[in-house]
């Protein structure tokens, strides 16, 4: 039996927009045991960029477990994603009635909170001038699906290796790292073997935050392979939160509607009344 406990699936949906080609077949979970290759710098994040996995549209089902001290919380949930337009996440706890759902495009967030009828939406712009995180709507799409990102661009290219120190670490990985000018975020890539992303790691070492996201049970999915399973940790000086995302049902390139419509009947709140709610817990 699921247990939910309403607030915290708020406080999960809300860190989880923050802070992530066939209808199911048996997974083969791909294992990488062999050693990076010696490659230079430029090869390797053109072959990183070559193994990221494409998609024009993606749908999936999670099954989604929160754990913040002795609090658990688990969900189900249905992710859609239209590249570089916009992304969905809508929460449903039971029997696929929707109590939260959170919506990013390039410009907006938008949080519907279904039970109270009440709403959240900001532009991206204002949020950085409250919460200059430093990181934005394609950093969110890159972590969801295991892509690297470089910060304040849309896209990644080839040349933009110059962006990084890459190096090899004592476990057969490469580790690649930068940092955000605008927020002195640090973040970094660990790549295996089959150059793919196994762990992304946000750092903000001014106020002791950060976001650890790592990537396993890799599986064939169409031309390229997909982690199945999604670990992330955040931390802060007063708290820390261990969330898992299982992945099942995944459907890319075919017609996805995402809508951002605010009900009518709805009443707009801030995202400090989200903010409280989660202080609270």
């Amino acid at each position: 039996m699921i247990w939910v406990n309403y607030k915290n699936i708020i406080i999960f949906s809300f860190l989880v927009l923050i802070a992530v080609t066939a209808c199911k077949p048996k997974q083969r979970i791909i294992y990488s045991t062999k050693p990076v290759e010696d490659k230079e710098n430029n090869q390797l994040f053109s072959d990183i960029n070559t193994n990221t996995f494409d998609f024009n549209t993606f749908s999936s089902r999670l099954n989604m477990s929160l754990t913040s001290g002795t609090r658990s919380v688990s969900s189900r949930a249905n992710l859609r994603i239209i590249k570089d337009s916009a992304i969905l996440i809508s929460v449903q706890p039971l029997f696929g009635v929707e109590v939260v759902r959170l919506y990013i495009d390039p410009n907006n967030i938008l949080i519907l909170d279904r039970m109270n009828k009440r709403y959240v939406k900001e532009s991206l712009i204002s949020l950085k001038e409250k919460y200059p995180v430093g990181f934005d709507f394609y950093t969110l799409q890159s972590i969801l699906t295991n892509s690297p990102f470089v910060s304040g661009k849309s896209s990644v290219e080839d040349s933009d290796y110059r962006k990084f120190n890459i190096t090899q670490t004592s476990d057969l990985n490469y580790y690649l790292t930068s940092k955000d000018p605008e927020s002195d975020i640090e973040y970094s890539f660990t790549v295996n073997g089959n150059d793919r992303i196994t762990f992304t790691h946000l750092m903000q070492y001014k106020k002791q935050q950060s976001l650890q996201w790592a990537y396993d049970n890799f599986a064939i999915l169409g031309n390229n392979s997909f982690p199945h399973k999604m670990n992330a940790v955040i931390t802060s000086k007063s708290r820390k939160i261990d969330a898992e995302f299982l992945f099942s049902e995944i459907v890319t390139n075919v017609p996805v509607q995402i809508t951002s419509q605010v009900p009518e009947s709805y009443s707009k709140t801030s995202l400090d009344e989200i903010l409280k709610i989660i202080a609270s817990e």
